[in-house]
């Protein structure tokens, strides 16, 4: 009896992860806090929660990562979540390394000492934290990211800090599109008005709303459902909008239009399937919020069906909406920039080759776009050079300051000026929100990324 004892508590030992084969989590927040003013070190804090798809896919897959775990050694590592999750040896299962009584105390004093909310309000969870030495958050993100884009973090975050740091950006590492610096977001309502429901509550409010158990609420219900990363709520979706009758050929009232544009603003990026569907449809409307959502969504696995669309669409208002869906779904793909660095060159729709070039932004970092963004901006045409200046700012990348700087004094009171002074605004502070006037006057936004640019 013995030996199975000791058998059974091996076998849990090697399947549990152990201190030093991933983050070394920390177990005291006031501890880090005085580490990290008296060695000058970042504190990293991730806020997490249980029984949600993106919150899991972060624990599982992003803060495993190799990369993650050897950016997340130049920091001090918190995780912050109120669930216990105790393993056989009294250890947290969930985050190695500390007991569950710390990864609780540390989501206490996160609520209240950063993120300014009360005990019962429900905060964003994943996000992301980092804080200097003298305890103020100088980079933070809300919702989930990958592993490239936690890794910018990571790498943005020291090197504020510490402005001498050697440390290097990884290949493919980019800039989250909801990154706030030097402060947070709004980390208690998020985008859709509560906290992510976990599967168990997304199945029961789905069964509610198939039985007719809900009279009341509807549209609300809706919005809270396709936030739900889970194979039932996208199902539902997709029966909703087609069942949804809709409204006048074009017209701004079709209910199925409305919701394709939540979507885009509100669901995770598996809901590409969903609007996929709509990616071709004989309703303009329709085809260009597909395009607008696919473009917020930013799933790599929707590539193709924007490369299909673009290659199908006839008037180039929505085209250029397709052109942007395929900087943000093909970031990471060759065939996608060779496409757009073309485009942006050589296209002679100016609408297009303008669309194309602020697409340039959302595309991984590399020489090839350096230089093209830069020519453009020097020898480009007003407009050009604009669009130029709003790709610039979705890089974050602070080498364009000194370039938008002179551009901003060189062309005072123009259009160009202003997008100028709105890159400069997001390289300083990240948050997108400034670039939506210059992008509705250069790009010729009409339908609002609130995702990216906020209300």
């Amino acid at each position: 009896m013995q030996a199975l004892s000791l058998l059974l508590g091996l076998l849990a030992l090697l399947a549990s992860p152990r201190p030093g084969t991933g983050i070394a989590w920390q177990g005291s927040f006031e501890d880090c806090l005085k580490r990290s003013a008296a060695e000058g070190t970042p504190v990293f804090i991730a806020i997490n929660m249980d029984g949600e798809a993106a919150n899991e896919r972060m624990v599982a897959q992003v803060y495993t990562d190799d990369t993650i775990i050897e950016l997340a050694d130049s920091c001090l590592a918190l995780a912050a979540s109120v669930s216990p999750h105790p393993a056989w040896d009294g250890e947290c299962a969930r985050f190695p390394g500390i007991v569950c009584d710390e990864h609780r105390s540390v989501e206490a004093h996160v609520r209240r000492r950063i993120l300014k909310a009360d005990a019962g309000a429900q905060i964003v969870a994943p996000q992301h934290l980092f804080l200097g030495p003298n305890g103020d958050v100088v980079v933070s993100v809300a919702y989930e990211i990958t592993a490239s884009e936690l890794a910018w973090c990571f790498v943005t975050a020291i090197r504020m800090v510490d402005p001498g740091s050697k440390v290097r950006l990884p290949s493919g590492a980019r800039a989250p599109k909801r990154l706030i610096l030097n402060g947070v977001a709004d980390a208690t309502a998020g985008d859709g008005g509560a906290a992510p429901l976990t599967r168990e509550e997304a199945l029961t409010l789905i069964k509610a709303m198939k039985t007719g158990l809900m009279r009341g609420g509807r549209h609300k219900a809706l919005l809270r459902i396709l936030t739900v990363d889970e194979p039932e709520a996208r199902d539902f979706l997709e029966v909703e909008l087609r069942r949804i009758p809709g409204g006048r050929a074009g017209g701004r009232d079709d209910p199925r239009a409305n919701l394709i544009r939540q979507i885009g603003v509100l669901s995770p990026p598996s809901y590409w399937a969903v609007v996929a569907e709509f990616a071709t449809s004989s309703d303009d409307k329709l085809r260009a919020e597909a395009a607008v959502a696919l473009e917020q969504l930013a799933a790599p696995k929707s590539l193709k069906q924007v490369r299909t669309a673009l290659g199908k669409e006839k008037d180039p208002a929505i085209a250029k909406n397709w052109i942007r869906a395929l900087g943000t779904t093909g970031s990471g793909d060759k065939r996608t920039r060779k496409a757009l660095l073309k485009r942006a060159a050589k296209d002679k729709d100016e609408l297009l080759r303008v669309n194309a070039v602020v697409a340039l932004g959302s595309l991984a970092p590399g020489a090839d776009v350096d230089t093209m963004l830069r020519m453009i901006f020097t020898e480009g045409q007003p407009v050009e050079r604009a669009a130029a200046a709003c790709a610039m700012a979705f890089t974050r990348d602070p080498k364009w300051i000194e370039l938008l700087e002179q551009g901003a004094a060189d062309a005072p009171d123009t259009p160009l000026s202003d997008a100028c002074k709105a890159a400069l605004q997001v390289l300083r502070r990240g948050s997108l929100a400034p670039l939506r006037g210059p992008l509705r006057q250069t790009a010729k936004d009409v339908i609002p990324r609130k995702r990216y640019f906020g209300n």
